[in-house]
C-alpha cells in the first residue's frame, strides 16, 4: 500500500472532493483520482458514495485514513534524523496551535522564570507527528488533543483542560442568525490546517453525525491568529476552541452561532517521555499552577482538571 495514497486518501475526507484535493495537495486531480482506484482495489468495500457532485467518504475510508495516519507517524519516527545536541537550557514543546496562544505564556513562566540562562522552543505539527518526534527524543513534551488509536508508548499523559469549540462569524454575517447546521449547508468554511490526523475533525464530524453533506472548506490558516483575522474581513465561518483566542479582536467583532447542535468536546493532554517523568515534574507543576493562576485572574482562560 502506497502511503502517498493515503495521503491523498485524507485530503479527498477533508477537502470534499478530488478536485479541492488536487489543489490543497499540489497534485494533479488524474493522480488524486488514480491513488483512489489503487486504494479501492485493495478493499471490498467502498471508500466512496457519491452524494450530488461530492464524494462522502464511507466508515472503511475514514478508519483507513486514521490507520494509515498511524503508520505514517510511526515511519516518520523511524526515519527521523539523528539527534542534535540539546542544551539542558531548553525545553523543546511541540503544542496545537490553540495550546500554543493559550498555554504559551504559562510555560515560559514555569520553564523560563527565574532562569535568565534557559529558552523555551515551541513548534506546532499536527498531533500525531509531535507525539512521534515525542517518542523518538525529538521533544521534551507536548500539548495536544490525544488522537484517537494512538498508542502511547513509554509516555506519560494526563488532561488538563476540555475544550467546547463554538462556530463564529463576523456581526455581520448573513448567516449569522442561523440555528441549526443544516442552514450552513452552503456556507463556506475556513479552518486551522488542513490535518485530520487529530483525535477529532471537530468540523467534519458535526456534520457527518447528522448526516450532513460535508461542510465545503475554502479556506486553510497556519494558525488561529490568521483564522480570526480573516474570519473578520470574510463571510467565512470558523470554528474557535477556546474564546481566549479572539483577545486580539476587538469585543463583538465575531460573535458565535447560536445552534441548536453543539460541536464534539475535547481534552487538551500533557504528554511528556516516562523516562523523563521525574525531571519535568518541576515544569509541569509550574505550568498547571499558572494555568490556574490565569484561569482564576480571566474568565476567558480554560479551566484547569
Amino acid at each position: 500500500m502506497n502511503l502517498r495514497h493515503l495521503q491523498y486518501l485524507r485530503l479527498v475526507i477533508e477537502q470534499g472532493s478530488f478536485a479541492a484535493a488536487a489543489q490543497a495537495g499540489g497534485v494533479t486531480q488524474p493522480a488524486i483520482s488514480h491513488g483512489m482506484r489503487q486504494l479501492q482495489q485493495q478493499f471490498a468495500e467502498p471508500l466512496f458514495v457519491r452524494t450530488g457532485r461530492q464524494q462522502r467518504p464511507t466508515e472503511a475510508a475514514l478508519r483507513l485514513a486514521r490507520e494509515g495516519a498511524l503508520l505514517e507517524q510511526q515511519v516518520h519516527a523511524l526515519t527521523a534524523s539523528r539527534k542534535a545536541a540539546v542544551s539542558r537550557d531548553v525545553l523543546r514543546a511541540g503544542m496545537t496551535p490553540s495550546a500554543a496562544l493559550v498555554c504559551g505564556p504559562a510555560l515560559y513562566s514555569a520553564w523560563c522564570g527565574g532562569h535568565p540562562h534557559r529558552r523555551l522552543d515551541m513548534r506546532s505539527e499536527d498531533e500525531g507527528r509531535m507525539l512521534a518526534e515525542l517518542q523518538a527524543g525529538h521533544l521534551d513534551l507536548v500539548l495536544a488533543p490525544r488522537p484517537r488509536g494512538f498508542l502511547a508508548a513509554g509516555l506519560a499523559c494526563e488532561p488538563l483542560y476540555r475544550l467546547a469549540p463554538l462556530a463564529y462569524v463576523r456581526r455581520a454575517h448573513p448567516l449569522v442568525a442561523a440555528r441549526s447546521l443544516a442552514e450552513l449547508g452552503l456556507a463556506q468554511w475556513a479552518i486551522v490546517g488542513p490535518s485530520v490526523r487529530g483525535p477529532v475533525n471537530v468540523l467534519r464530524e458535526a456534520f457527518a453525525v447528522r448526516r450532513l453533506a460535508p461542510p465545503r472548506v475554502a479556506a486553510s490558516c497556519p494558525d488561529f491568529s490568521s483564522l480570526v483575522q480573516l474570519l473578520t474581513q470574510s463571510d467565512l465561518i470558523g470554528v474557535i476552541p477556546h474564546p481566549a483566542l479572539l483577545s486580539a479582536v476587538p469585543a463583538g467583532q465575531l460573535v458565535p452561532l447560536r445552534l441548536r447542535e453543539s460541536l464534539p468536546t475535547y481534552e487538551m493532554h500533557l504528554f511528556t517521555p516516562v523516562r523523563m517523568r521525574r525531571a519535568a515534574a518541576p515544569v509541569v507543576a509550574g505550568l498547571k499552577q499558572a494555568l490556574a493562576s490565569s484561569s482564576a485572574q480571566d474568565p476567558h482562560q480554560p479551566a484547569m482538571r
